[in-house]
């Protein structure tokens, strides 16, 4: 009997633990009152032009592949990292001959993407011919350029991702003002100065 009255106790006593506790609840070595969820991570924003925020992009992250109709390149620029703030290069053939430097006179064959919807702005390729582009000089078509071409060789192909303050951000009636450009650019000609 004494046997019968210690099951019914320790049974009354479980149920009255069991009662108070919170279902599914695990031990834990948190203090009391800490929340042993963790808080749900904000899902990633889209910043002004389309990428991510977070680690920038690098110019690695961005596919070219020869357009379709042989004039100019495709490009597809990543939305998984943001928008880079810095000018950043990628030589995608190398050139020969002789670097370019400040002060040489280069022609120039590209095609220019919006880093905001990824769209072709504009193609030199069978469209408008090359463009001469002085390195050094004060008024390129747009900044980006002089830093960018330093050292190309004839021949060269190279992707170049030009922030928008090295872009056309000095001219705000541009339709390109404020934008993050994308060239893919050919180097067909250098005029070296001696």
């Amino acid at each position: 009997m004494r046997n019968a009255g210690k099951i019914i106790t320790v049974a009354a006593v479980a149920a009255a633990l069991t009662a108070c506790s919170p279902p599914n609840e695990q031990p834990s070595d948190l203090p009391p009152g800490v929340d042993p969820t963790p808080s749900a991570q904000p899902s990633p924003t889209q910043n002004e032009q389309g990428g991510q925020q977070g680690e920038a992009c690098t110019a690695e992250d961005i596919e070219v592949t020869p357009s379709s109709n042989a004039e100019g390149y495709e490009v597809t620029i990543p939305r998984d990292c943001a928008v880079p703030t810095e000018l950043l290069t990628r030589e995608l053939q190398p050139g020969t001959g002789p670097a370019a430097a400040s002060g040489d006179q280069l022609d120039v064959d590209y095609t220019i993407v919006a880093w905001s919807d990824g769209q072709v702005k504009e193609n030199s390729f069978g469209e408008l011919g090359t463009m001469s582009v002085q390195l050094g000089d004060d008024q390129p078509q747009f900044e980006g350029w002089n830093e960018a071409l330093q050292g190309a060789r004839q021949g060269s192909q190279r992707l170049i991702v030009v922030p928008e303050d090295m872009g056309f951000a000095q001219d705000s009636d541009h339709p390109l003002a404020g934008e993050t450009l994308v060239v893919v650019a050919e180097v067909v000609d250098i005029a070296q100065v001696p």
